[in-house]
């Protein structure tokens, strides 16, 4: 019994002194998750995760965000490609001040599906087995503290597809921050 109380104030002390503290200020010390449209993924639809790191400088906030994503197959005329998976890892650094902030994104996303070429495009399109990409971006980031997050933001991308190297897209995010 006496080892069980042991255990349960070593597990107590050990939680408060990683754990945030609640004197620091609310808004430094933030988790987000969110579900993203196209984006760093690179995927139709993704989960991400998202810390936000204790700044420096006012007004200024960095985040690193990892998550999952998923683009389904197709059938291009008599063949199928299949579905792939899409893991973006990306730094964000925000310059804004209470809600609204405009945000700058690095990345990197390793996309996981199959060798395949679309012959029915000219020149044939290649998708490979693993494709990786880097992602700049800079967009609008809305954050109300209670909860909300929405980012929407243009992209500009470098993959190591042949017939693909160079692509402009837009990524939407909507999510809570926690």
């Amino acid at each position: 019994m006496v080892r069980f109380f042991m255990f349960a104030l070593f597990l107590f002390l050990s939680i408060r002194m990683y754990c945030q503290s609640a004197t620091a200020p609310v808004s430094y010390q933030k988790n987000a998750i969110a579900v993203e449209a196209l984006g760093h993924s690179r995927s139709l639809i993704s989960v991400n995760y998202e810390r936000f790191l204790k700044p420096q400088m006012k007004n200024f906030l960095f985040s690193f965000r990892t998550g999952i994503g998923y683009t389904p197959g197709t059938d291009i005329g008599s063949k199928r490609l299949q579905g792939a998976a899409y893991v973006p890892l990306v730094l964000s650094a925000l310059v804004g001040n209470k809600k609204h902030f405009a945000q700058f994104g690095l990345g990197y996303t390793a996309a996981f599906g199959h060798n395949f070429v679309d012959s029915t495009t000219s020149p044939p399109t290649i998708y490979q087995k693993f494709e990786s990409a880097y992602i700049i971006s800079l967009g609008y980031r809305y954050m109300n503290y209670h909860g909300v997050m929405i980012q929407l933001y243009p992209l500009l991308q470098w993959t190591n597809n042949p017939t693909d190297k160079f692509a402009v897209g837009f990524g939407l995010s909507i999510g809570e921050i926690f």
